[in-house]
């Protein structure tokens, strides 16, 4: 399967037809084979026969996005009718330690010993897997069918060329794009570069400095004697050196100088000569001296670089960090620390309005912060302008929170309700200067008045997202605390399948309940196999040729219990309880299927019904991947992955995934959505709402036939940020 289009279906749902005949006999059972992994066409007419034989690479590309790398079989044959009597793991241990008493037992004989499968019990759990069983567990499986219900995945028939030209405009949009991207994104956009080059972005149009780096780096590998003419200023070379030696592109910590051959110096050297902020090198002062110390800038035809690093040398017009000049003016003088964040640091102005807002004390204080907030709103991005009204309309009543890293660590803020709350009053104001500079933002992208809205129900759910490089590379990409209906399905299947590399590994699958005040209320793990509700299929403590686990959760015994109970939400969570980390796993992945008969009778893992796949990464303890909300049948994306003791399990760590995932659910408060956002552009750009998108120009929505999929957001983040 070509990259290019792999690409293209991954990213926006194509699907190249070669130019050929086009025969019943051919078409009828290509879209079929399509069908059977849950894939359907827009325009099934455009068919061809040329796509008979490539269409297997692209079918097993789909299986492995939805998580069926291998087969799967799971530890009962009878799951998840059939279940152990009883089960205790400790008890087992014990009278098997007894059977072999007085003896240095084989592992076979260790296995022959904890196996009580006559009297009613099961090797469950705590017991390495047995791979003649498995694989014959796994042919087994083969020969049962799917699930009546199929999970979509919409594609598009397409010529090669529009695959092209589609893959460039794709290019430009996340290039573009308000947020920072995905990791698997960037890769791709790496292939798309080298393979279509990057002449359609321009570096002025690339906004969000990850992704001018990211661009810069591309270039720097592909068509580095570029550089000089993309209009890069100091800092971003200074990024594309972090960029290069795996340091920090924000330039919070001290970078790596990366080794440069003469010729790659004087495109440096040549670069700095022709940007028109060359004196943005005296803001970072000491990094360019150190690096000016192996760039050798005299060595080049260079008189304006020449010129000013021999000023720079001289001279600290900037001795200090911005950071250190605005907090220890913020300590003396709050109007001076506002009046330089707002003249230098507009970007910070806008992050920390609700602190500096919090911190303003009398009218003369307040009065200029409001001023320079209008005065530099134009120079603050969008995104930090929407952020910063949700915040401050929160006004501190939201905590705790949750901030995550670029690996998707996450880092619980716990403060007492109303911390940093701003008086009416002042937040008033304060709103009324964001509203104003975000109509007037939004306003110049362009006039609407000849176009018409649909925004599909449901986008009230989807927050606008703003971080999607830390999160998994899952089927769809939403923000975390974003929700998405599980519809009518009658039984949610979670699932985790793991290969060693070596090392003997043991994941567990378990879950947590819920209450409305995300207080634990239950569990079903390896060690409570079912609840009523929810059912687990066993424990294996190694997975040399791939081990799996699942978690059946019946909706509708799950919505009668929870009102029993006082449950609310039904929490999965991935515990490495040994082993190494998810990363060094040969194969690691999780997701959840929607079923509607998930008997023994049927295949205990369909493609077609999986909702959401995704790889576990990372060196962290344990994974949530989401929350299932019973009361409204939706799932939160929650996307976390958590440190913890080694041997973790849900009893001892399920109060602090409580804590965060109350967090995570809790972002509908202090971030915007996507129909927010999609409303104020219609309303501010003069355009008609519509309740039928067929009657609409502009559609918002989560499909690849909508002008706004939410669901693939580059496009949404590069227009309308």
């Amino acid at each position: 399967m070509d990259a290019l289009e792999r690409i293209g279906f991954d990213r926006l749902g194509l699907v190249v037809t070669p130019p050929s005949a086009a025969t019943r006999a051919v078409s009828a059972p290509l879209l079929a084979e399509f069908a059977h992994v849950g894939v359907r066409f827009t325009n099934p007419e455009e068919i061809t026969d040329g796509l008979a034989g490539p269409h297997h690479e692209l079918i097993a590309h789909v299986r492995a996005k939805r998580g069926g790398h291998g087969t799967y079989a799971p530890l009962f044959r009878g799951f998840p009718e059939k279940l152990p009597q009883f089960d205790d793991a400790v008890l087992r241990f014990v009278v098997a330690r007894l059977r072999l008493l007085d003896c240095d037992a084989t592992q076979q004989e260790w296995e022959r010993a904890l196996d009580f499968s006559r009297f009613g019990w099961w090797p469950a759990s705590s017991i390495p897997q047995d791979s003649e069983r498995a694989d014959a567990d796994r042919r087994a499986q083969e020969m049962l069918p799917g699930d009546s219900r199929i999970e979509w995945i919409t594609a598009r028939l397409v010529p090669a060329d529009e695959l092209e030209a589609r893959l460039r405009d794709w290019m430009r949009d996340c290039f573009g794009s308000a947020a920072s991207l995905r990791e698997d994104v960037r890769s791709d956009l790496g292939v798309l570069v080298a393979r279509l080059g990057a002449d359609a972005v321009e570096l002025s149009e690339v906004r969000f400095r990850e992704n001018r780096t990211l661009l810069l780096e591309l270039l720097w590998a592909s068509d580095r004697g570029r550089l000089p003419y993309t209009g890069a200023t100091p800092d971003d070379l200074l990024r594309l050196f972090a960029g290069l030696t795996g340091g920090d592109v924000s330039l919070t910590a001290p970078i790596r100088y990366p080794r440069l051959s003469r010729a790659d110096r004087r495109i440096v050297v040549n670069t700095l000569e022709t940007s028109d902020r060359l004196g943005d090198v005296f803001r970072r002062r000491g990094l360019w001296l150190a690096i000016d110390r192996g760039l050798h800038s005299g060595e080049f035809r260079a008189p304006r670089v020449r010129e000013t690093f021999a000023l720079l040398r001289r001279t600290r017009h900037d001795y200090t960090s911005f950071p250190s000049r605005f907090e220890r003016a913020l300590v003396g003088d709050h109007t001076t620390a506002v009046r330089l964040a707002a003249t230098e640091s507009p970007g910070l102005l806008g992050r920390g309005l609700r602190r500096l807002a919090a911190l303003a004390v009398g009218q003369e204080q307040q009065d200029a912060l409001v001023a320079a907030l209008s005065e530099a709103a134009e120079r603050i991005p969008l995104r930090v302008l929407l952020a910063a009204g949700a915040q401050l309309a929160d006004n501190g009543k939201t905590y705790p929170r949750v901030v995550f890293g670029k690996d998707g660590s996450a880092l619980p803020i716990v403060r007492p309700p109303g911390h940093l709350s701003v008086p009416k009053e002042f937040r008033t104001r304060l709103l009324d200067a964001l509203d104003a500079a975000v109509d007037a933002r939004i306003a110049a992208k362009g006039d609407w008045s000849a176009e018409t809205v649909h925004v599909a129900p449901g986008l009230d759910r989807l927050l606008l997202p703003d971080q999607l490089r830390a999160t998994a590379q899952g089927l769809v990409q939403v923000e975390r605390g974003s929700r998405l209906p599980v519809g009518e399905a009658a039984v949610v299947r979670l699932f985790v399948h793991w290969r060693e590399a070596g090392e003997t590994s043991d994941l567990d699958l378990s879950c947590i309940a819920l209450d409305a005040g995300f207080q634990a209320a239950g569990q079903v793990s390896w060690t409570n196999l079912s609840n009523g509700a929810m059912t687990h299929s066993g424990d294996l403590t190694s997975a040399p040729d791939g081990a799996e686990e699942f978690l059946d959760i019946d909706m509708a015994k799950a919505t009668r219990i929870a009102r029993k109970r006082g449950w609310r939400y039904l929490v999965p969570v991935i515990f490495r309880y040994a082993g190494p980390p998810f990363a060094a796993l040969a194969e690691a992945y999780t997701g959840w299927m929607l079923r509607d008969d998930a008997t023994s009778r049927n295949k205990v893992f369909d493609p077609a019904t999986v909702a959401n796949a995704f790889a576990l990464t990372g060196g962290r303890r344990y994974a949530v991947p989401m929350l299932l909300d019973l009361e409204t049948r939706e799932v939160l994306y929650v996307d976390l992955y958590l440190g913890g003791e080694p041997q973790s399990r849900v009893e001892r760590d399920g109060r602090d995934i409580a804590t965060l995932v109350s967090a995570v659910a809790a972002r509908r408060d202090t971030k915007v959505s996507v129909a927010a956002l999609a409303m104020r552009h219609a309303r501010v750009r003069g355009a008609g709402l519509v309740d039928d998108p067929a009657q609409a120009t502009i559609t918002f929505g989560t499909g690849t036939d909508c002008t706004y999929d939410a669901l693939r957001p580059e496009k949404l983040l590069a227009d309308l940020l």
